[in-house]
């Protein structure tokens, strides 16, 4: 049986339609209200972030990095990756949001070496330096004695080639300051202060680092600084280094990671701050002693409560370094305390491969 329309079908119609539209109407609002919410896509999630809350920020501190002479030979032989194969299966480059080495040399174009010439005379090619990518190395500091092996052209190009590649740096040529000196990163949802001096020819301007140091600690959540000083293959610190870094902790400085002994060197806390006095080679081709073939890699874990550094002993083969075994660590681990300055607390975490600084 056909039942007998109430509505008229142009009344019909025209109810439809106007039902769509407020379904068309209903579905924009609701697809831009959840634009709104959603997470932005071009903010990096890094590890132990969720929820836009930020648990941890990680970085790793290598030391001495350099990739030419005898190192260069190494990796026309056997590739790029021999270097880092036996860190690399162990996964010791993951999880950091920031990885850094100190980069002994100049990244020219093609490698090239300028004047003027130096009995050690150091520098990359951009191509090399892409390589360190694949193991997330993204900072490096350049305040050293070797930055300047290739002249002003030297430096200008190792600028302009890190940039185009896309890794952060900072420090000026050995003993000066300025601009170059520091940088400012925001990374994990934290602005990290990254300086660099170098005191090896001579010493640099103190009351300029200092204003340096205080701008970067007026505008940042910490302030770590890389300084390349103290004698080579000397294991203990010596006053000078010791006056220095009570100097910048003073103006502003959090965290200080030194380099250039070749060595490690002892470490320090001073107001609660911690001193690496030196982290020796990380690649090198100083192969002549175990001491220069033994290194520290210092891992920061910073959060709202408290800093925690862990601590990764290396030794190094034919530029190959690798985490040491539990007898080896352990032998390190007392080195270390017998150059070092610290109170009996931190001695006890030091064996145990870890320094908890509580804010």
């Amino acid at each position: 049986m056909d039942f007998p329309l109430k509505t008229s079908p142009k009344k019909l119609i025209k109810t439809l339609s106007l039902a769509a539209v407020l379904l068309t109407a209903l579905f924009l609002i609701l697809a831009f209200y959840s634009e709104i919410k959603r997470p932005n896509n071009h903010s990096l999630l890094t590890p132990g972030q969720e929820d836009g809350k930020i648990a941890s920020l990680k970085i790793l501190f290598l030391g001495d990095l350099m990739l030419d002479r005898h190192v260069g030979e190494k990796i026309s032989q056997k590739g790029f990756s021999y270097l880092f194969e036996n860190l690399d299966e162990k996964n010791f480059f993951s999880g950091h949001d920031l990885i850094s080495g100190n980069l002994e040399g100049a990244v020219t174009d093609n490698g090239a070496h300028y004047k003027p010439e130096m009995s050690y005379d150091f520098s990359f090619s951009p191509e090399i330096i892409s390589n360190l990518k694949k193991y997330n190395f993204n900072f490096f500091n350049l305040a050293n004695n070797h930055f300047a092996d290739q002249g002003e052209r030297g430096i200008i190009e190792t600028r302009n080639n890190l940039e185009t590649q896309g890794f952060y740096y900072s420090g000026c040529p050995d003993g000066q300051t300025g601009d170059c000196s520091g940088k400012i990163i925001e990374i994990a949802g934290k602005k990290i202060g990254l300086t660099g001096f170098s005191m090896v020819y001579r010493k640099f301007d103190e009351a300029a680092a200092k204003k340096i140091i205080e701008n970067l600690a007026g505008q940042t959540d910490m302030v770590i600084v890389n300084i390349h000083w103290g004698t080579e293959y000397e294991h203990r610190f010596n006053k000078i280094q010791q006056e220095v870094a009570h100097t910048l902790i003073d103006t502003g400085a959090d965290i200080i990671i030194g380099h250039h002994p070749h060595v490690v060197q002892g470490l320090e806390i001073y107001k609660n701050k911690p001193i690496f006095y030196s982290l020796g080679n990380f690649i090198f081709d100083q192969y002549f002693s175990s001491d220069t073939q033994e290194e520290l890699a210092v891992g920061v874990e910073l959060t709202e409560e408290k800093t925690k550094f862990s601590l990764y002993p290396l030794k190094s083969k034919l530029s190959q370094p690798e985490l040491m075994a539990e007898p080896e660590k352990e032998k390190f681990f007392s080195d270390l305390i017998a150059w070092s300055d610290l109170p009996e607390t931190c001695k006890k975490q030091i064996k145990q491969g870890k320094l908890i600084i509580e804010e």
